[in-house]
């Protein structure tokens, strides 16, 4: 069974596109079009890793993740922006970011931040 990425982007092109390029590679991708229906997800457990997009109506990546670790979520989270804001990198690095990764996103790039995260969360990627 592979492993399962929860990813988290507004953007309907980005998400299908990262959700056949991950599952050609093997992964269990659930995808989610906003972080609200994130956090609405029910009792489905996290998954093994998230990639989550930062610049997102109603609620950031960032603030997605910092909601998740104040009550107690410790999935490990790539994170994906369009428009990089060095002031942001105190909070980056308090949510616990495995990887800050720009938009477009290398493939080579996300596979070893997957591995990052998934080695994080003890599971091999």
């Amino acid at each position: 069974m592979g492993l399962t990425i929860d990813l988290v982007d507004d953007d309907e092109a980005v998400r299908d596109s990262l959700r056949a390029l991950l599952e050609s590679y093997g992964y269990n991708v659930r995808d989610y079009a906003s972080a609200v229906l994130y956090l609405q997800r029910g009792t489905d457990p996290p998954g093994d890793c998230m990639i989550v997009d930062h610049h997102m109506p109603e609620m950031t990546g960032l603030e997605l993740l910092e909601s998740l670790r104040s009550h107690g979520g410790h999935i490990p989270a790539i994170m994906l922006t369009g428009r990089y804001d060095p002031s942001l990198d105190p909070r980056i690095a308090q949510a616990q970011v495995v990887a800050l990764l720009h938009k477009p996103v290398d493939d080579e790039q996300l596979f070893q931040a997957i591995e990052r995260a998934c080695d994080k969360n003890g599971r091999t990627a």
